[in-house]
């Protein structure tokens, strides 16, 4: 049954649960097995992202959140012929849908229509609820792209974003860019405002040219590109300037955890990037 959140509805509801934050990455299978017991036991909870579904052994998320505007799952609610995408995201409507609708040109009355499930859509984009252009000249961690994902998504805001959310509930002086170019970190930012801790992150490689390459953990012997045939990153992905805002944006993320007490802790210890502190389940 569709049901409308709003940020004031979830801060809290998770108060000192440890939750993990799954990514794609190859290293998410090393802790699997783990993940699915303390899952399934009901002691941790787990944040699902992309197409969780096609993934080995992946739990069943308590929650799917979305940041998507291109081939890699690109789906638009209001699109009929991508709604089954959503049904497998949200479990036929038993996950909770966090959803970008400043990334998803999808309309709340199409949310309204077409989802059965708890949805939640956020912005990521209208920092200080500025539009698009005036960010884009007014701040140096805005993004040097597209200034806009689609025509009117400057029409919605009127809320603070998931960066100021985040920020508000850490009371951190830093705020997050508005391109972090990994979703994930919208994961770890609704955990931890959902009072999660500690927040374990598994799989985030964050590296589309090492070693097994994107997505390597899907359905062995398969290729990726048989489930995403659209999806092409380029050369430059998560490198260059990309990383230096990466990385700006995860040392807020961890000074800002730090600063309540909260745990971010990555399963994956051999990484590019390092910052959050290594950890292992309990």
């Amino acid at each position: 049954m569709f049901e409308f959140l709003e940020i004031k509805d979830i801060i809290n509801v998770h108060k000192g649960v440890p939750a993990v934050i799954e990514g794609h990455g190859p290293s998410a299978s090393v802790n699997r097995d783990k993940i699915n017991k303390l899952h399934e036991k009901k002691e941790i909870i787990v944040f699902g992202i992309n197409e969780w579904w096609s993934f080995q052994n992946h739990p069943i998320p308590d929650y799917w959140v979305r940041c998507h505007t291109g081939a890699n799952g690109g789906w638009l609610i209001e699109r009929e012929e991508d709604l089954h995408w959503f049904d497998r995201g949200t479990a036929g409507g038993k996950i909770p849908l966090f959803n970008c609708d400043t990334a998803d040109r999808s309309s709340l009355q199409s949310a309204m229509e077409r989802l059965n499930c708890p949805y939640l859509p956020y912005d990521n984009r209208h920092l200080g609820g500025r539009t698009c252009n005036e960010n884009h000249e007014l701040l140096e961690w805005f993004t040097p792209l597209n200034k806009t994902f689609f025509p009117d998504c400057c029409s919605r805001r009127g809320r603070l974003t998931i960066q100021e959310e985040f920020q508000k509930y850490t009371k951190y002086s830093e705020l997050m860019s508005a391109s972090s170019f990994t979703a994930t970190v919208y994961m770890i930012n609704f955990a931890v405002i959902m009072g999660c801790n500690p927040v374990y992150i598994n799989g985030m490689e964050l590296d589309y040219f090492g070693e097994d390459g994107i997505y390597a953990e899907l359905t062995k012997g398969n290729d990726w590109r048989k489930t995403f045939p659209d999806f092409s990153p380029g050369p430059d992905s998560w490198k260059g300037w990309r990383r230096d805002w990466m990385m700006r944006d995860f040392n807020i993320i961890n000074e800002s955890t730090k600063n309540i007490g909260v745990e971010t802790l990555n399963l994956n210890h051999n990484t590019w990037y390092g910052i959050f502190e290594n950890g292992s389940l309990k």
